[in-house]
């Protein structure tokens, strides 16, 4: 485990945002009777490191032939898969835009409820309809779910329907987990378990097990299933509001069968006791970098077993990825550990360098304002106090790839993009200004660039803000189609 500094003047500390940035400043006129100019549409200098394609269109002025809602006061876009979410500051105005083509996907009012994803890990949209019904689309503007009752809520691609009037401080009751078609998978009723009084506590332990050395009664007793916080595939995570975990199968002939539980108390995680009995933050599922690579080799080329009966290429192939939760203690570093999403097998734990606040019960997925690149398999985590301000955490191995320790200056990372971090740097009587860093050293890749990233997509469109304009840039539309039809002929060759 290392920790290395950004190679600036002044130390650095960092502040996430979740937010987007808004319009460009606009122009000021030169004097009171004359009109400001108009934004310039020639795309000036070099496009910033780590993109690739070409500027293909601009998104303000006269010429530009764009959506009314550009035209507004300000605007927050967003990066959803392969298309940008263009949202009107002042009212619940929503236009999902293809990156590539310019074309409208979706527009329409409504409220914006943030982000989250489906049974296969792809993005959609969390929206409210003017009379604050739940509805969710995903990245092509296809409504993929609405809600019918006030008591369902979308779940990771599937629909929970929780006991009426649902609290967490009385989490119990009925439960119905079903598709987004309204087909049920499973029900079954959570029954929380009572508070054992200290006293309670000691008699149990002296009338533990019998005189011959049997199992009492009371570890015959199933445990209690719990309130789902999570979702993939055919898989429901449950969580019983203390220190447990349970994965549940949503197969149709299994429904309902544990598949693998894990609590604070596992001796394999090793945590201190003031940890091993919080309630664990589920940060995300991840998947880890090289696994499409790893499919087509094995799908082309098959495997060989040797003499022992393994694989050819094992160590060489990753893993399909891994859930990570974070285990808080109080006054004290919290724990991280990754677990494999099918077996609930501990991959590997790491001890932050801060005090993290302990989660709330029954929390769903996420860690607000952490960044993953794909690319090197880096998450960014913010730390709430202690030795670093921020770490960036290599997922396969396990380890701290680097921290920033020092805080005379911030840098305010807004999002990862093929192995770079896109992020402002602040500091003294400076304008704010945007730099590149390596995700993997964090080393500046550049910190002059001729324009400000302002959201990049999966596909690998910008936006560029350069001189009160807008640009998008990226791969033309249909190239990959067009490359793969002349990948045959010398003469396009």
């Amino acid at each position: 485990m290392r920790s290395s500094r950004v190679p600036l003047a002044c130390g650095i500390a960092v502040l996430l945002v979740t937010g987007c940035t808004g319009d460009p400043e606009p122009p000021e006129p030169q004097d009171g009777n004359e009109q400001p100019s108009s934004p310039p549409t020639e795309f000036r200098g070099q496009v910033p490191p780590g993109l690739d394609g070409e500027i293909l269109r601009h998104l303000h002025g006269e010429d530009a032939d764009v959506h009314p809602v550009l035209d507004d006061g300000g605007v927050r876009i967003s990066p959803v898969e392969d298309a940008f979410l263009i949202s009107s500051d002042g009212e619940d105005q929503h236009l999902l835009h293809d990156a590539a083509t310019g074309e409208a996907l979706w527009e329409g009012e409504a409220g914006f409820n943030g982000f989250a994803s489906d049974s296969d890990g792809d993005p959609v949209l969390l929206m409210a309809d003017t009379d604050d019904v739940p509805f969710v689309l995903d990245p092509e503007g296809e409504k993929v779910w609405s809600a019918g009752d006030a008591d369902e809520v979308y779940l990771d691609g599937r629909i929970v329907d929780h006991p009426d009037e649902w609290s967490a401080e009385e989490p119990g009751g009925a439960f119905t987990v079903s598709d987004t078609d309204g087909d049920e998978l499973w029900s079954y009723d959570f029954e929380p378990a009572e508070e054992e009084s200290e006293e309670d506590a000691e008699d149990s332990d002296e009338g533990s097990g019998d005189e011959d050395g049997g199992a009492s009664e009371d570890e015959d007793t199933e445990p209690p299933l719990g309130v789902p916080v999570a979702a993939w595939d055919d898989t429901v995570l449950l969580s019983d509001g203390d220190s447990s975990l349970q994965a549940h199968t949503l197969e149709p002939e299994e429904a309902g069968e544990e598949l693998w539980s894990v609590t604070g108390r596992d001796e394999e995680l090793d945590l201190p006791d003031t940890a091993a009995g919080a309630v664990p933050q589920i940060l995300g599922k991840y998947d880890l970098p090289g696994n499409e690579d790893a499919e087509e080799t094995d799908e082309d080329d098959g495997t060989d077993e040797d003499e022992d009966g393994a694989e050819d290429g094992d160590e060489d192939t990753p893993d399909e990825g891994l859930l990570l939760l974070r285990w808080a203690q109080p006054e004290a570093p919290s724990v991280l550990s990754a677990h494999d999403p099918d077996t609930g097998e501990t991959r590997w734990t790491l001890q932050e360098p801060g005090t993290n606040p302990a989660a709330e019960p029954f929390a769903t997925a996420g860690a607000t304002g952490s960044l993953y690149d794909e690319e090197t398999g880096t998450l960014l985590l913010q730390q709430a106090s202690g030795g670093a301000s921020f770490i960036a955490v290599d997922l396969a191995e396990g380890e701290e790839r680097w921290g920033l320790e020092d805080d005379d200056t911030a840098i305010s990372p807004a999002f990862a993009h093929d192995g770079h971090v896109y992020g402002d740097q602040r500091g003294g009587d400076t304008d704010s200004s945007q730099l590149v860093l390596d995700a993997v050293t964090m080393d500046v890749v550049d910190d002059e660039l001729s324009a400000r990233v302002e959201a990049v997509t999966e596909s690998g469109h910008a936006i560029l803000v350069q001189d009160r304009q807008r640009f998008v840039h990226g791969p033309p539309p249909g190239e990959d189609t067009d490359e793969e039809e002349a990948s045959g002929s010398p003469e396009d060759d």
